[in-house]
């Protein structure tokens, strides 16, 4: 039976939902939501400016509006949005801001830190800042309190004068964080935000709030509220922030590039035969493009192929590792649920991975591109494919890292396929896994929490995909990226709809819990999603009053 389309949803715009380029985008907006005039605006900024009496001299510079205008019409809309004009610090954010991306415009200055202190926060002694706190453990405060401790849709009013508030706690159950604000700018790149919220992660520092944006000429202006700094005095902390970065991309003779190319050898010999004959290949069309590589349509040795080819910009770096890992993965692998390798090429400057063609695309773009929506039976078949490629990975020792809806495939008579091994990695490979790796609105707890984590991550992720497959809706589509991360590492998940078939819904909840040892193995995984499937599938039989009926008949 073909997927029911669904009815468009008017307002929801599934691919400013995608990560990569530009991470920091803000969530979907209405533009009817957005009715202000841009001059208007403007001019309601400036008008609180002047009343606040603290800006009388920028405001008389004759060339301020005209360079005023040009700023805000770089910023997107939800930033205006977020704006509430009658705080005053809020309309010093503004020039604030303004300061930073002109800063940030000076390649010299790259990466912008700004730092300041906002206030003093009595929380729960348990509660360490990377938890749960008391109240977000309590199963009868709704998850709703989460989001809008979160919200992005507007930033809440931060009173630097703000007294410790006890309630009726004594002092021993409480202990006093102070709260820092981090601006920070540069521009904007894939994986710029995940590498930011770890770089602030390593000097201790952990991110209550964030307010993340990309402007329209390339630049991000990210505002992270953050606990972990002792002292209400930034200096150090802003040295302490770049004197990590420095560490993390310097060091004597360049040794980062140097590592970076003895991988890169090490891994196209251990790649080996698997070269590709290039005179057998034909590209075609291309058909996607992700942050650092192009897919297109072609044929080799008479086979339907899509060809991922690494751009040349993106040699010598991390994606070439990515890239060359990713070979070295697919080639050991042969699984009915996996993506069919061919070949690849990794010779400069033609690097390119040949893998069979799915006609049917990414189920991302299945679900919310094309608004199908899956009866019961086809989500479990398609969770049960899921679950068996899953399975076969996790049986040779190999973990995915970034199971999401978008590296899952579509093919002939609609068996799902798993792709993107880019991140994947051997169990044994690295010792225990730190890195925060993945794509955010699939990613489990303990990654975000630069914890050591295993193979129960990706059922982590899973979990997220059936709720898709179950919901036919974008995961947490009302956040950005990180903003979604932050609920999570809080304890907030994804609401399952009273639709949703009730051992379904159990099964998610098991599988995103928030202790990996009470996940589900996908071996498990799959005996229930069998049992399911089989379950309502089995015929019927007629009810105790129709049998009665029968056999009165019979008597007669």
């Amino acid at each position: 039976m073909a997927p029911r389309a669904r009815p468009p949803r008017v307002e929801e715009d599934p691919q400013n939902l995608e990560e990569g380029t530009g991470e920091s985008s803000p969530p979907p907006w209405s533009p009817r939501a957005f009715n202000s005039d841009l001059h208007e605006v403007q001019r309601k900024i400036c008008e609180r400016l002047r009343q606040t009496g603290r800006h009388d001299r920028t405001l008389a510079d004759p060339t301020f509006n005209a360079r005023f205008a040009r700023h805000l019409e770089r910023l997107p809309p939800r930033y205006l949005l977020d704006l509430d004009l009658d705080l005053d610090n809020k309309v010093d954010d503004v020039l604030l801001h303004w300061r930073i991306l002109d800063e940030c415009a000076d390649p010299n200055k790259r990466p912008v830190f700004h730092a300041r202190f906002l206030k003093y926060k009595t929380v729960p002694r348990e509660d360490d800042g990377i938890g749960h706190s008391q109240d977000s453990q309590d199963h009868e405060e709704p998850c709703q309190k989460l989001l809008e401790e979160l919200s992005l849709e507007r930033r809440k009013t931060v009173d630097r004068n703000d007294s410790m508030s006890i309630s009726s706690r004594t002092r021993d159950d409480l202990k006093t964080v102070l709260l820092h604000e981090i601006i920070f700018s540069s521009i904007d790149k894939p994986k710029l935000l995940s590498r930011l919220t770890a770089l602030l992660s390593e000097v201790g520092l952990n991110i209550q709030e964030a307010h993340v944006y990309s402007t329209k000429d390339g630049f991000c202006l990210d505002v992270f509220v953050v606990d972990g700094w002792k002292t209400q005095e930034t200096n150090d902390l802003i040295a302490a922030i770049k004197e990590t970065l420095t560490h993390k991309n310097a060091s004597p003779s360049n040794s980062t590039n140097s590592s970076t190319s003895e991988k890169i050898i090490d891994l196209q010999q251990k790649v080996g035969d698997s070269e590709i004959d290039l005179s057998m290949l034909t590209r075609g069309d291309k058909i996607a493009s992700g942050s650092s590589a192009d897919l297109y349509r072609g044929t080799y040795k008479g086979h339907d192929v899509a060809i991922k080819c690494l751009r040349s910009k993106y040699l010598s770096n991390p994606s070439e590792v990515e890239f060359l890992q990713e070979v070295l993965i697919l080639r050991g692998v042969s699984h009915e649920n996996i993506l069919q390798f061919y070949g690849a090429c990794t010779k400069h400057p033609n690097y390119c991975i040949v893998t069979e063609y799915m006609p049917g695309g990414n189920i991302y773009d299945f679900l919310h591109k094309q608004s199908n929506f899956l009866e019961l039976h086809e989500v479990l078949r398609f969770a049960i494919d899921i679950s068996k490629g899953m399975d076969y990975l996790h049986q040779n020792n190999i973990i995915h890292r970034d199971l999401k809806s978008a590296n899952l495939l579509l093919g002939n008579d609609q068996v799902v396929k798993i792709a993107d091994f880019g991140v994947a990695r051997l169990g044994s490979q690295e010792g225990q896994m730190t890195a925060e790796t993945g794509t955010y609105r699939w990613m489990a707890p303990e990654i975000i929490n630069h914890k050591p984590y295993d193979h129960k991550a990706d059922v982590f992720s899973f979990a997220i995909v059936l709720w898709e497959l179950a919901t036919s809706k974008v995961p947490y589509d009302n956040m950005t990226p990180l903003q979604a991360a932050l609920g999570v590492r809080q304890g907030l998940r994804l609401d399952i709809p009273a639709s949703v078939y009730p051992r379904l819904t159990k099964l998610i909840r098991q599988c995103w819990d928030e202790d990996p040892d009470v996940r589900p193995t996908f071996a498990e995984i799959i005996i229930e999603l069998q049992d399911i499937l089989h379950h309502i599938q089995a015929p019927k039989g007629p009810s105790r009053r129709s049998r009665a009926k029968m056999q009165k008949k019979s008597e007669g």
